[in-house]
Formats: structure tokens, sequence, C-alpha cells
């Protein structure tokens, strides 16, 4: 495995998190004070009807084909075809459903927005395979180039069509003009080419690999889509909006740069399996620069959360500020973790153990799901946090031995930025008491010291990145 063309692919990937950084701190707040939260909660409950219908229609299959050279066309093709019926299937079941989901929320606008979204199920059905092929095949200089025209063109036709008073149907723009982008350009790229072949005895191993990933999604959905379900049945379409848009923002180090770094390490790991030594150095050097970058800007944003979201969404989303104060923490410690701890799992099949992972943390979730949300939405998001945090050292139980990784060596990837992020917030809330500030210079202070705060972070664990990638330089 090289290093040099690891990282280059990791910087590939990464800078397209980048660009959809700049680009939503752009659309964000122009979307946020033309849009009400109402349309955000409706788009949102509407989203995850479509969301769980296209994580089936793939069912992990995708996943599973990075780990079969392309050349195996009878494999790769019969696939394709199993992909693209599934999503037929559901796209059906989607806008027979929609009329149903709109009777159970009372929402009359929201079948024909799932209808609208149904759309994307089909899209993604063609592209996933063609997907997975660029992957397989290391092309992440062109799975960033079609990302980052994708959510550009998806970004301006959202803004356009709010601006010009389509209300929440921007929103349903946005991801279909994501997806249709994306798919078209992933086929034109791709190296993969199907054909006429249709044999389920040749993808049995893929079924099986999809039975548990497709398991592990359903489960993931639950824990993480159900909540916007609930919320609108139990309270409105405005505390969806609300919620969803502080999970938004807390999210984005997942969107940003754990999740493309996942896609580039996911590949390699998968074809050096055997070597666990090289695994458990890939993992913990990103762990520790994952948790440099992640934890301070996560800190401070959480610290300063008044400020930053009254200067880029308006006074109207304060309470999404509020919401993501209390599950900043959590929602930063997962994009270091979760992730990589699955893409660990999945490179070297232990799946069953991620199924295992959030079956577990499902049950104990929903259970408290249930048992807080009569108590409003801070209730709801504290107990969020309590979960995880109870349970993150069980993440790492079910992980770290398949690559004879003890806690000790992963508490020490992480905890310099832990303690450098907590210095800085300290630090934060002493100047708010020293000085008077207004809202931009709040933020001003906030980014600064997130900037120190990493630059620290670096500084202090110099000596200990190089010697990292010294030592994985001569492993190769």
């Amino acid at each position: 495995m090289s290093i040099r063309k690891t990282i280059f692919d990791s910087m590939s990937m990464s800078s397209v998190g980048v660009m959809r950084l700049l680009a939503q701190f752009l659309a964000i707040p122009i979307l946020a004070r033309i849009l009400s939260p109402a349309d955000y909660g409706i788009v949102a409950i509407a989203f995850s009807f479509v969301m769980f219908a296209n994580m089936i229609a793939d069912a992990g299959i995708s996943m599973s084909l990075v780990r079969t050279p392309i050349e195996n066309r009878k494999e790769w093709s019969t696939c394709f075809w199993l992909s693209l019926i599934l999503g037929i299937i559901l796209t059906i079941i989607m806008l027979v459903s929609a009329p149903f989901a709109a009777m159970l929320f009372d929402e009359k606008e929201l079948s024909p927005i799932i209808m609208g979204l149904s759309a994307v199920i089909f899209m993604q059905s063609i592209g996933s395979v063609y997907g997975a092929a660029m992957m397989q095949a290391e092309k992440f200089k062109f799975i960033a180039i079609t990302e980052t025209i994708s959510i550009l063109t998806s970004i301006g036709v959202a803004v356009f069509t709010a601006q010009h008073g389509f209300g929440a149907w921007a929103l349903v723009f946005q991801q279909l003009s994501l997806y249709f982008i994306r798919t078209m350009l992933t086929v034109i790229f791709s190296p993969f080419k199907p054909q006429i072949i249709f044999n389920i005895k040749n993808v049995s191993e893929h079924i099986v690999f999809a039975r548990d990933i497709l398991s592990f999604n359903v489960i993931s959905f639950l824990t993480r889509s159900l909540d916007n379900l609930i919320i609108g049945k139990v309270m409105n379409t405005v505390a969806v909006g609300v919620y969803s848009m502080a999970f938004q923002f807390a999210r984005l180090p997942m969107t940003l740069l754990a999740g493309p770094i996942q896609s580039v390490f996911y590949s390699k790991m998968a074809k050096v399996k055997d070597d666990k030594h090289a695994i458990r150095k890939i993992f913990l050097i990103i762990t520790r620069i994952l948790a440099t970058i992640i934890f301070p800007a996560m800190g401070m944003v959480a610290v300063a959360h008044n400020a930053v979201f009254t200067l880029l969404l308006s006074d109207k989303w304060q309470e999404s500020g509020r919401i993501f104060m209390l599950v900043a923490a959590v929602t930063a410690l997962q994009a270091v973790m979760n992730l990589l701890c699955n893409t660990v799992r999945m490179a070297l099949g232990h799946t069953g153990n991620q199924v295992r992972q959030t079956i577990e943390q499902g049950i104990i979730w929903i259970i408290t799901m249930f048992s807080t949300i009569w108590f409003g939405l801070d209730a709801l998001v504290i107990s969020y946090s309590v979960v995880f945090l109870l349970y993150s050292p069980r993440i790492l139980m079910l992980t770290l031995p398949f690559i004879d990784c003890s806690f000790k060596d992963y508490i020490n990837a992480i905890v310099t930025p832990i303690i450098v992020t907590t210095v800085c917030i300290i630090i934060y809330i002493a100047l708010l008491d020293m000085f008077q500030m207004s809202i931009i210079i709040q933020f001003a202070a906030a980014t600064a010291l997130a900037a120190v705060g990493i630059m620290a972070s670096l500084l202090l664990q110099y000596s200990v990145f190089r010697n990292e990638y010294r030592l994985m330089k001569n492993n190769n």
C-alpha cells in the first residue's frame, strides 16, 4: 500500500468535504433565511422514508463488490441488474405508500414530496455498482470531481428555487439534482459496463455480505432517522426542522472528513486484509488526524453556538444552536470512532460484529428515545449523548482485538486533541466573562481558537505523526 498515494487519495476525497463545507456556508444561511423550520422539517420526514428505501435498494452489494476484481464481469453485471430491479420495485412502493404516510403525519404536503423524492431511489440503484467500480479501481480523483460538480449544482438549484418561492420543494429539487448529476457522471467515469448476464449463483457471497450490511444499515437507519419521524408525530414539523438543522451541523465532520477518508481506506484495507499490523498503523494515524481536526472545531462551534447559528442562519435558528451544543461532543467522537471502526470490520469481513453492535446500540437508543421524547427536545438529545458515551467502550471492544490494538493505544491517539480542545473552550469562556463582545467578535474569537487548537494539537503530536509515518512508509 503506497503511503504517498493513500494520502493523495485521501486529500482528494477530503477536498470534496472542504468544498462542500464552503458551499454550505454560502448556501445554508441563504436557505435558512428564506425557508422556515417547518419546510426543513417536512422534507426531513419525507427523506427519512426515501433513504430507508434507498438503503434497501443497494443492501451493501456495492460495498461487497469493491473486494472483487472488476474483471469478474459475471458477478459485477449480476449485481448491477439485481440492484436495478430492487430500485425499481422500491420506487414503485414509495410512490404507492406516499399518501398513507401523509395521512399518518396529518401533513397533506408530505405525499407529493415523498413522490418527488422517490426518484432518488431509482437513480441511486443505477449508480451504486458504477460507483463501486470506481472505488475498486481507486479512481478517487474522478469521484472527487463527480461529487464537486453534483454538490455545487444542487446547491445552486436549491438557492435559485428557494428565492423564487418554491418553499420546501427547493430542498427536494436540491436532492434530485444532486443524485441526477452524481449518477450521470459516475456512469460516464466508471470503468464498469454492464453485460446482459444475470445468474444469482454467481453472487451468493455478495448476498451474504449484503445481508449483514443491510441488517447493520437498517438498524443504523432506525437509530439515526426514526427520531425525525417520532418528533414529527409527537411534536410537529417545526420541531423536526430545529432538530434536523442541529444534526445537519453536528454530522458535518462525518460528511466532510470521516466519510471521504472511509471511502479511500476501505478499498485499501480490503486489499491488505491479512496484514493486521499495517491496518492497525493506518487506523491509529487516521484516528489521530481526525481527532486533531474535528475535536477543536466542534468544541468551539459548540461553546459559541449562539453566535455561530445567529450569524450564519438568523435568530430563528437559535434553538438549533442549543441542540447542537448538547450533541457536539458525542457526534465529534462518532465521526472519529464509528466510521473507522466500521471500515476496519468491513475490510476484515467481520460484518457480524457490526450487526451485533448496531442491534445492541439501536435497542438501547430506541428504548431511551421513547422514554424521553415526551419531555422535549433537550431531554431527547441529552439522552442521545449519554447512550453513545456509555456504549462507546463496547464499540472499541468489538473492533480493536481484530487488529491487535489496545485501549491504551487508542486513548493515546485522541487524548491530546481532547485536552487542547478543553483548554480552548476554557479560554473562550474566560474571554466572554472579561470582555463585552458582539456576535461577530464572538464568532471570530471562536474561529481563531479552533485554528489555534488544531495547530497546537499538530505541534504537540508532531514527533508521533513523524514516527508513525516513517513506520508505515518503511513497511511498504
